[in-house]
């Protein structure tokens, strides 16, 4: 629909707009040329840009281009030529005391006039009806090429999006993976008794990684569950002297979010912020309100943690860099890193 309103606004400013010689049939003059501008258009959209110009073969675009105006101009005018509106000569008897004019380069008393006084001579594709059909081919030529070009770096700039997305998922996911594995191991040494439920917990959690961060977007429910599972998991881990205080409000049926962006600032806090010697606090506050979701971690850094995970902090990086190509302009993300905390304030607009 797009197509055919555009084009109807085109034809509707040619005939408009398009100077028409009072001899020659104006429906000839006007539609052919613009039949052949619709076909050039679609012609190097589909054809001659993907074929000749991306590839870089400029001379054969150009060579064709110029063969198609060409063609624009000639069979145009050989149809207007043959329809002419010849007027019909007069009988001989009025013709009596015809004079014929000078020739050219003659004045009118038969004297040659000079080359300065000549009136200028105009070239052949100067000529109104000519010079229209080059610039409105030019105008057609310009447009379906930079509207395929335009379509063509946006394809390129998703495919781009999308390879850059599956790295940083892929960089994730381990991530997670191992760290949980760490923790079922340290409880399998120690013989936890809950130590079946934890590996249950990390199946649930692997389901999840597996199976939803596959797609683009995820129900925000799910992720919920999967950082509930994730906690309760640590919780199993971790003495008495670890004060864990997680709460959610708010409804998170209808919502979709863009896996993995929440869980690293949780995983982070379990990750620096847990002692075994000194008391230790983590608080995490999810907060849900019509589309807008709030995050908020605190967590006390363990120096001990911290001076021998300093360098991983792969997670974090990848998630803002997601958090920039999946919400641009729909994010606010703050980290204070003080020697004593560390606070990740985290707000969304979801979908």
């Amino acid at each position: 629909m797009i197509h055919i309103l555009a084009w109807l606004v085109f034809l509707l400013l040619l005939v408009s707009l398009v100077p028409k010689p009072p001899i020659v049939n104006p429906v000839l003059t006007i539609l052919v040329p613009d039949l052949f501008f619709i076909s050039f258009f679609y012609i190097n959209f589909f054809f001659l840009v993907p074929k000749f110009f991306f590839p870089r073969k400029y001379l054969v675009f150009v060579v064709i281009c110029i063969s198609f105006l060409i063609l624009t101009i000639a069979v145009p005018s050989s149809i207007s030529e043959s329809s002419l509106i010849r007027p019909g000569f007069p009988a001989g008897r009025d013709m009596q005391g015809f004079q014929p004019g000078p020739p050219p380069g003659f004045g009118s008393q038969g004297f040659q006039v000079p080359k300065d006084k000549m009136p200028p001579i105009r070239l052949a594709f100067l000529r109104p009806e000519f010079s229209y059909t080059i610039f409105v081919f030019i105008f057609i030529l310009t447009l379906s090429t930079g509207i395929r070009i335009l379509g063509q770096w946006q394809q390129s700039e998703k495919e781009k999006v999308k390879a850059e997305l599956a790295f940083l998922k892929a960089q994730i996911n381990p991530h997670f993976m191992f760290n949980t594995l760490n923790n079922i191991y340290s409880m399998a040494v120690s013989k936890a008794e809950r130590t079946p439920e934890a590996i249950e917990m990390f199946s649930d959690m692997m389901r999840f990684v597996i199976y939803e961060t596959t797609n683009d977007f995820v129900p925000l429910s799910k992720k919920i569950e999967y950082i509930d599972t994730y906690i309760t998991l640590q919780k199993l881990r971790f003495p008495s002297t670890v004060k864990v205080n997680y709460q959610k409000t708010g409804d998170c049926d209808s919502l979709q979010i863009a896996p993995l962006i929440l869980m690293p600032f949780i995983e982070n806090a379990f990750k620096h912020g847990i002692s075994t010697e000194t008391e230790s606090n983590i608080d995490i506050q999810i907060d849900i309100e019509s589309n807008k979701l709030k995050l908020y971690v605190k967590n006390s850094i363990n120096k001990l943690q911290d001076m021998e995970n300093g360098i991983s902090q792969l997670g974090i990086e990848n998630t803002k860099k997601r958090l920039e190509l999946m919400y641009p302009g729909d994010h606010t993300l703050n980290i204070i890193d003080s020697r004593n905390e560390y606070v990740v304030s985290l707000h969304l607009n979801l979908k």
